[in-house]
C-alpha cells in the first residue's frame, strides 16, 4: 500500500457503517489471507480491490470478494514518524 502505508506500519481499524469505494479496508480474504487494499467498486455486496503500489497484488487475482470479508477500515497508521491519518 505504499506510498499510503509502508512496511512495518501498525494499522487502527474501527467497523465501518457504509463501505464506500475509494477507503482502505482490511479483509479477509480465501486465498490470500488478511490484506490491506482500498476498495474500487462495490456492485450488489461484491467488492473490487486494488494496492496503491506498483507492486500491488493485481485485481484480477484478488477477485471479486464479499463484504462479510471486512474486518474493518484503516483510520490511523502508526508509523516510525508518529501517527498519520488515512
Amino acid at each position: 500500500m505504499e506510498p499510503t502505508l509502508s512496511d512495518g506500519d501498525y494499522i487502527v481499524i474501527t467497523k465501518p457503517r457504509r463501505v464506500r469505494p475509494g477507503f482502505i479496508y482490511v479483509l479477509q480474504h480465501e486465498r490470500l489471507g488478511r490484506i490491506v487494499k482500498r476498495l474500487d467498486h462495490i456492485e450488489d455486496d461484491r467488492c473490487k480491490w486494488s494496492g496503491d503500489s506498483l507492486e500491488s497484488t493485481e485485481s484480477d487475482r484478488i477477485g471479486l470478494t464479499s463484504t462479510d470479508c471486512i474486518l474493518g477500515q484503516a483510520r490511523l497508521a502508526i508509523t516510525p514518524r508518529g501517527l498519520k491519518k488515512i
